[in-house]
């Protein structure tokens, strides 16, 4: 009897340990989608990258502009005016260049006018800012 017992006992432990993995394996969330780029960033992907092993374009690749200065790859040609330009790339400072490159920094290389409206820009901002390398 006691036998029977120990068996039914080492039964019980591996069924609590299957549904303990199981349980595990189904908390592990999936990776998440790549954000959706916003309408109007379609112009962007015209002249630029966005994904880092692409490399670079007519224009720089843009995976991991946040946070990086501006003019800063050192594979990449950009115009005086930009590698002179004493900023990081944050929200701010995309929104402001996305909305009117030329006032943003001036003698910019970049051949865009601008979005011309603060909604469209903010919006190219947030998901440049999403970009990681």
């Amino acid at each position: 009897m006691k036998f029977v017992s120990m068996l039914a006992a080492a039964a019980a432990a591996t069924a609590f340990m299957a549904a303990a993995a199981t349980a595990s394996l189904a908390q592990v969330p999936a990776p998440a989608a790549p954000p959706e780029p916003p309408g109007e960033f379609a112009v962007c992907t015209a002249c630029h990258e966005t994904i880092a092993s692409a490399g670079h374009s007519l224009g720089p690749n843009l995976s991991g502009v946040g946070g990086r200065k501006a003019g800063s790859l050192p594979d990449y040609e950009y115009s005086d005016a930009m590698k002179a330009a004493d900023r990081t790339w944050d929200a701010a400072t995309l929104q402001a260049f996305v909305l009117d490159p030329a006032k943003a920094v001036p003698g910019n290389k970049m051949d865009y006018a601008g979005t011309g409206n603060a909604d469209t820009a903010k919006a190219i901002a947030d998901y440049l800012l999403t970009l990681k390398n």
